[in-house]
């Protein structure tokens, strides 16, 4: 008795079976109106946390507190107490020239201008005496008003220092005091 050897099945070519692809809507937190108003009010707690130039009058409305009130009338107030100054040179030396072509440094003899400003603090709130006596320049005063007229005086001295002798003097004049980087 002859036995057969079992048929020899072939296998099936293989193939990947994908799952289905699902499409889950996602759930959005700020459809819940409790959500969207309790993450409003944490904003707006966040935001006044610690705020202290806002606070609310008896009626609820906002207002700005007492203290920086004051703060911005003694600011509006020294508007009409400006001073136009000019810093000068104390000693023979070089100095910072931001207006010289080709060069960084000028060299400036005593009493020549070496900038044009306008403050409302005064020399003490502007410069301090070690900052000046480091550069070597002395704070003049030269006009004191309202801020409006110290710096139409400060414009009219920039823009006529090309005719200054000590600037007319110099083998290639400056537009500007070495000090004024910009006309203001």
């Amino acid at each position: 008795m002859d036995i057969e050897p079992p048929p020899v099945l072939e296998k099936p070519a293989s193939r990947q079976v994908e799952p289905p692809v699902i499409h889950r809507r996602k759930k959005n937190p700020f459809r819940s109106p409790l959500i969207l108003w309790a993450g409003t009010a944490i904003f707006v707690f966040a935001l006044f946390k610690g705020v202290d130039f806002l606070v609310v009058d008896k009626e609820g409305n906002f207002q700005i507190p007492e203290e920086r009130r004051r703060k911005m009338e003694r600011e509006i107030e020294r508007l009409d107490e400006a001073e136009q100054y000019a810093l000068v040179a104390a000693v023979n030396g070089l100095y910072a020239c931001y207006n010289c072509p080709g060069a960084a440094m000028i060299d400036l003899k005593i009493g020549e201008v070496w900038k044009y400003g306008v403050t409302t603090r005064g020399e003490k709130g502007r410069y301090s005496a070690a900052e000046l006596a480091i550069q070597g320049l002395i704070y003049v005063p030269q006009f004191v008003g309202d801020i409006k007229a110290c710096l139409a005086e400060e414009k009219r001295k920039i823009y006529f220092y090309p005719l200054l002798p000590e600037n007319a003097s110099r083998s290639v004049p400056l537009i500007r005091p070495p000090g004024n980087k910009v006309d203001r």
